[in-house]
């Protein structure tokens, strides 16, 4: 995957910012001509090197990483058969202790199901660990590009902002209005009010409204998905941390400040934090693992490296391009690249 070229990086950063701005929007803040950014925009999409996605914060739903150990050779089968799962919203196969990682979104009545039963099930798997999520310090919805300046930035931002908390709210089941909206916005972000109003059987007014209000409540939100790798950040890992009980928020905010950290997550288990990295090499790794090492709080870090992302954002990845979606919800149009 070769990096992109900066004028595209910088049409990717803006999307970071906000995966609904309309194109006008976005030249403005940038200084471009209109027609350059949606040309240099729909290429990537078209390509499936970048994809708009609608993330579902689901109070329903919590979240589990999952480490798994593989039969000699199996584990690239292991790898593409946990990517299928439906509950999955990321995998990776990974180097070291672990030959998979992967973080499944599952309701707690479905969870020993999945971990007991169908996990296992899987031809070549050897060994799973299960690591609860407790508390997300950074997602990758939350990860920008540092390319565009304040100002820029300023110009892309919403006024409001959803809050920065998942899985803390109280509620019950979104409404089935609300499902059809959220699945005509799952694979394509930008979908229009118009598309949505269509796909959901509602007046363009109502999908408007409905749709604001979703994202303002941060039931859903919108990620610009791309490979690190187009953005110069080939190199990637996911680290395994331990923090004693009195140190891990201390430990998690630290690492959320870190530019090159893209996910900070404590779960329960035998480690107390998992993070992912990306940087621009090995050097670059090394680097970065010398600094958290030396973080207040934490104790210990395991690292695994990324070998081959196979699953984003509930889209399932071929050669680094969107190949299709294989999410929970079942989405308005398929998507393809």
């Amino acid at each position: 995957m070769q990096p992109l070229g900066e004028a595209d990086l910088r049409v990717v950063a803006a999307l970071q910012v906000n995966g609904r701005a309309t194109w006008d929007r976005i030249g403005r803040a940038l200084g471009e001509p209109i027609r350059n950014v949606a040309r240099r925009a729909t290429r990537l999409m078209e390509s499936g090197v970048l994809s708009v996605i609608g993330v579902v914060d689901d109070r329903r739903l919590g979240s589990v990483v999952l480490r798994t150990r593989c039969r000699p050779g199996s584990a690239i089968d292991v790898g593409l058969a946990l990517a299928e799962l439906p509950e999955t919203r990321f995998a990776t196969l990974v180097s070291g202790s672990a030959d998979c990682t992967a973080e499944l979104s599952v309701a707690d009545d479905a969870l020993a199901d999945l971990l007991l039963r169908d996990v296992p099930a899987i031809d070549g798997v050897v060994e799973s660990v299960a690591y609860p999520a407790l508390h997300y310090f950074k997602t990758p919805q939350q990860w920008h590009l540092d390319l565009l300046t304040p100002q820029e930035v300023e110009g892309l931002r919403e006024r409001w902002a959803p809050p920065p908390e998942r899985f803390h709210r109280t509620g019950g089941k979104p409404s089935a209005e609300d499902e059809r909206i959220i699945a005509a916005v799952v694979t394509d972000g930008r979908a229009t009010h118009a598309e949505v109003a269509a796909a959901a059987g509602i007046s363009e007014s109502t999908a408007r409204r409905r749709l604001d209000s979703l994202l303002r409540q941060g039931v859903l939100r919108i990620r610009a998905e791309i490979e690190p790798a187009y953005l110069g950040l080939p190199v990637e890992a996911v680290l395994w941390l331990r923090a004693a009980g009195g140190e891990v928020e201390a430990a998690g905010h630290a690492l959320a400040g870190l530019a090159q950290v893209r996910y900070v997550v404590a779960v329960a288990g035998d480690h107390q934090l998992v993070a992912h990295v990306a940087v621009p090499g090995r050097f670059e790794l090394y680097e970065s693992l010398r600094e958290i090492g030396g973080l207040p709080g934490v104790r210990a870090v395991e690292t695994t490296m990324m070998l081959r992302p196979l699953k984003r954002g509930f889209m399932i990845k071929r050669d680094g391009r969107v190949h299709r979606w294989a999410g929970p919800h079942v989405p308005a149009r398929e998507a393809t690249g």
